[in-house]
């Protein structure tokens, strides 16, 4: 309904908001199966209450960006530089 909803609202629900051919997707999954949730019956209560899951797949537009908890896009290296510039251009800009 959230995502859905959202989409309706922005009169964009012919082309987000759900998991559909031909539609724009952004999925994350979540391991809730692991030690530390295997005492939760609930995923969703898991995933809440329980320690932080691993990622371990996540697909941007239809795109493979973390298989397994690893980046597959760039280098951890690379994401680093980039989020390091992109937080000195943040404080810079909020300093003007």
């Amino acid at each position: 309904m959230a995502t859905l909803g959202g989409a309706r609202v922005l009169g964009r629900d012919a082309e987000l908001g759900s998991i559909t051919v031909g539609k724009v997707a952004d999925i994350a999954l979540w391991r809730v199966d692991g030690f530390g949730y295997d005492v939760i019956d609930d995923p969703v209560v898991a995933a809440v209450f329980g320690p932080t899951p691993p990622l371990e797949r996540l697909l941007v537009g239809g795109n493979t960006v973390v298989d397994r908890g690893q980046l597959r896009t760039l280098s951890a290296d690379t994401a680093a530089a980039r989020g390091r510039a992109a937080h000195r251009a943040l404080v810079q800009e909020a300093n003007l």
